[in-house]
Parts: structure tokens; sequence; C-alpha cells
């Protein structure tokens, strides 16, 4: 077979800065996630929002990245009471006046692309209220600052500095994540509300011993293009929304049970009010995405996931699923040789789609696996033709960059790792947690397994149906309004029949290998 290529824009710029705002009202509980009183998310969040967007201005042609007008104040010169005081130790004049930038309101710095009078603005810049603000304590003698912007790798190391005063590695990951997320909470119109800093002693964050990862740096960002990497993801945000929506995804999961299985697990989840409980059951049911749903907490983003896909929308995404090895559908599993003159209706989904038969060029948009066989003799030729065969499957290759003069740089990926992800297995925790087998709602329409039945049908079936499967074939066609000939065996569905469509299919399903 030869090799696919798929096509995959991402937007690199926003009309405009994201809004922040401040608040003392969020759940408190989060700032003890970290094993302290103090929490500095959120000027670590600005840190970052910075980095990236300084990073973003060397690698983006004629972007620029400076400083503003707008300052914050030194804390002797505070005029709002409610103001929260950064301290940044024996600060250089250089990082002085990168905090002072970063902790302005407004816009204290500016990374865009200037085209005639518009800007485009970088897709991690933001913009914070004027209440409440920021105060800066450094100690410095010298009042002379410079108001040139320093590249992303000084304001790194300045974060870097910041962190290890107070002891806050841990919160320096988690706002990375945080901000990795922030086109996406962008694009899904959700209000971007930070927790307010609060401070602990000094001497109370040192006399903690230090555990585990506490004894690691930052220092990981600056290596293997890492930065560069999440820069590529975090701009495409249909990737990002597939990666976290993958938790609800299971690859032993027919089309027909969709509903079942998502109610399941609503019905575990939905009683969890805490936030801290609640995230560790999801970083724990796809552990290498546990970085971003670290994130999606902070920005309170993860119950909009949830609420997604409670109703069966949960988005695909073969780029993203490629470069972090994340099951989201079930094309991206190898095809299994025909048995007994039939194929596995999943395998014949994955080889129209590797051959690139003619009207199945494109991946399909339900990723639930199709239900039951299909007799060899139904099927396309160049599935016919591959039927036998072993070890087909979505290998990832590589990318191509088209760039502005027309060259294309080819980044071949190494060692080319597969579509699939082999995670180990994860010792089961049971949760004191109360299950509402209410929420499984018995007798209720199933939407979810109707829609995903109804959209991998019709992918698969879009040239007509095979002989035995005029039930489905009546179904979706009656259901959308349509009239199905009965073609296919000289049947007709008349008025005053005296069966619904839907015990026809019950019963057709009921024959089926499901």
């Amino acid at each position: 077979m030869p090799p696919l290529e798929r096509h995959l824009q991402i937007p690199v710029s926003i009309k405009d800065p994201t809004p922040l705002r401040l608040s003392s009202d969020l759940d408190q509980s989060r700032q003890e996630w970290f094993g302290t009183k103090g929490n500095h998310i959120s000027v670590l969040i600005l840190a970052w929002s910075y980095i990236l967007s300084a990073r973003w201005a060397e690698i983006m042609p004629e972007a620029t990245l400076t400083y503003t007008h707008r300052k914050a104040s030194n804390s002797d010169n505070l005029q709002q009471e409610d103001s929260a005081v950064v301290d940044i130790g024996a600060a250089s004049n250089d990082a002085a006046r990168w905090w002072a930038a970063i902790l302005a309101t407004g816009t204290g710095w500016e990374a865009f692309i200037p085209i005639d009078k518009d800007k485009f603005w970088s897709p991690w810049s933001i913009s914070l209220p004027p209440a409440p603000g920021f105060g800066l304590s450094y100690h410095n003698t010298q009042s002379s600052l410079s108001d040139r912007a320093i590249p992303a790798a000084a304001a790194f190391r300045f974060l870097c500095d910041y962190c290890a005063l107070h002891g806050i590695v841990d919160q320096g990951y988690a706002a990375l994540s945080a901000v990795v997320l922030l086109p996406f909470a962008r694009d899904s119109s959700t209000e971007i509300v930070l927790p307010r800093l609060t401070l602990s002693p000094v001497q109370k964050c040192r006399a903690r011993p230090l555990q585990g990862n506490e004894h690691l740096d930052l220092a990981w960002v600056q290596g293997a293009h890492h930065l560069d990497k999440l820069l590529t993801l975090s701009c495409n945000t249909r990737g990002v929304h597939s990666l976290l929506s993958s938790v609800l995804y299971e690859r032993d999961i027919a089309c027909n049970a969709v509903d079942p299985w998502l109610q399941s697990i609503f019905a575990v989840l939905s009683p969890v009010t805490d936030t801290r409980i609640l995230a560790n059951m999801l970083m724990r049911r796809v552990p290498h995405l546990a970085f971003l749903w670290l994130g999606g907490a902070i920005l309170d983003i993860h119950r909009d996931i949830l609420q997604d896909g409670h109703f069966g929308l949960i988005p695909t995404d073969a780029h993203a699923a490629a470069w972090s090895q994340t099951m989201q559908s079930f094309m991206q599993e190898p095809v299994h040789p025909a048995e007994n003159g039939s194929i596995l209706r999943s395998d014949e989904c994955r080889l129209l789609y590797l051959t690139q038969e003619e009207r199945h060029t494109r991946w399909p948009i339900c990723q639930w696996t199709p239900f039951g066989t299909t007799a060899l003799q139904d099927t396309d030729i160049d599935v016919r033709l591959h039927a036998d065969c072993i070890g087909h499957g979505l290998r990832y290759a590589g990318w191509r960059w088209t760039c502005r003069d027309g060259s294309v740089v080819h980044q071949v990926s190494e060692p080319g790792p597969s579509l699939t992800r082999a995670s180990p297995p994860i010792e089961p925790v049971m949760p004191d947690i109360a299950v509402n087998y209410e929420a499984f709602e018995h007798g209720k329409a199933l939407s979810a397994s109707e829609n995903a039945t109804r959209n991998i049908f019709g992918w698969l079936r879009v040239e007509g149906y095979a002989p035995g499967e005029q039930g489905i074939r009546e179904w979706i066609e009656i259901d959308e309004g349509g009239e199905a000939d009965g073609s296919d065996d000289g049947r007709s569905v008349e008025e005053g029949q005296g069966r619904s469509h839907a015990r026809e299919v019950q019963e057709w399903m009921s024959r089926c290998d499901t």
C-alpha cells in the first residue's frame, strides 16, 4: 500500500490578547495540591505565557516582541490595598524589568506579527484586569531598568530562579500545562479565571523536606525541542480537545453500546465534587496525558470536556494521536486476517481507508467499533485483495512543513511509532464512591449509540448495503426521513406493517456477532 499524506492547518495567531481574571473565590483546596499553603499558579502562568510567546516571536517571520509602557508597581508604591506582592528576591535589572512587564495590568508586553494596520497576536498573549493587581518586591538598589524585551531563554532562567526561591518547581510544571491549554480554552469561549496569589512564609516553604520531583528543575524544557513541540500541540486546539476526550474512549466498546458505556462512566464521575479527586481519576485513566489534565483542572475546563462527552461528542485527531501515542479510534488498530470467509466490519473499514478506496478517503467521524462481520464476497475488491494480509495498519512517518518560499522541509519520525500505544496495566483503585445506578437511564433513548451506529454505517456503506444488512439499512433510511425501497431482497416497508423499524433492527442485531 502506498503511504498516506494528510494536511493539517494550525492557526498560529489570535485577533487580540486573551483576558484573564483573578479571583479569591475559587476552590481553595487547589492550593493544597502541591503540599504548600502558597499558591503561585497565577504568577507562573503569566511567566509561561511570555516564554511561549517569546519563543513564538523568535521562529515566526517578521514577528515583534516588545515591552509596553505598563509596569507593575514597586511594593513601596502600591496604591491598591488588595494588590498581591510578588517577591522575586535579589533580581538583576533585566529580571526586574521582565517581572514588571508580565505582572502589569492590561498588556505589559506584546508579541505579534504586524500586517498593514493589524496585529496578529501570539496564541498565548494575555491581558490582566486593572484590579486586583500585582506589586513587585525585589532587592536591587539600581533604578535603571532596560526596556528591551528579553528572549525566551533569559525569561526561562528568571522563572527557574523564582521557582527555586519559593520551592515551587511542581507548580511551575502545572502552570506550563495550563498555558499549553490556553488557546483551547479561548476557542471554547470559556472565561479564564485564575486563583489570586497566596503566599506562605518563606521560611516555612524552605523548611519542608524535598521529596521526589522537587529535586528536578525545569531544564528539560530546553532540551530536544520540547518547547517547540508544545507550541505546535498547543496551537492544534482540536488535537488538544481530542487528547482530553480520549479518556472516555475504550477500544472494546462497539458503536451500538456507546450509551451504556458512557452512562457507566458518568454514574461514577458525576457524584465526585472534589476537583482533586476527579482530576486524579481522569489522570489515572490515561496516565501519559495526566500532564494535560492537570492544566485542564487548573483552568476549570475539565468539566466542559466531560459534559460534551456525556452526549457522545468525542472528537478525534489522528495527528495528535500520533504525536502522543494516544488511542482515540478503532481505526488505529492493526488489521486482522479474515476467517471463515468473513471479515470484521472494523477491519473492512480500516482496509477501505488504508487502500484509499474512492469513497473512503476521509477518516471516519465515528471512533467506535462497528459490530459484526461481512462476507468477503460482499466486500469491495480492495478489501478482498488484502483480507488475508498480516501487519497492515497506520504508522506515523513524519511531517512536511510547507514554507513561504515554496520549499518543503521534511521531518522524519524516529523510530516511527505506530498510532497505537501499549499502555502498561494500572493497578485498579477502588475509591469509596457511591454509584448512582439511576444514571444508567434504562428505557430511555440511546442517542449516542444511535448516532455512532448511523455514523459509521453511513461511512462504511456509502455505496450500498450488503445483502444481509437490510434491517440496518431500513432503520437508517427511515429514521432520516427517507423511504427504503427494499431493492436488496424485494421487501418493502409498508404503512401499518405492525412492527416498528426499531424492533426490526433489534432482531437483526440479535443475529449479528456483537
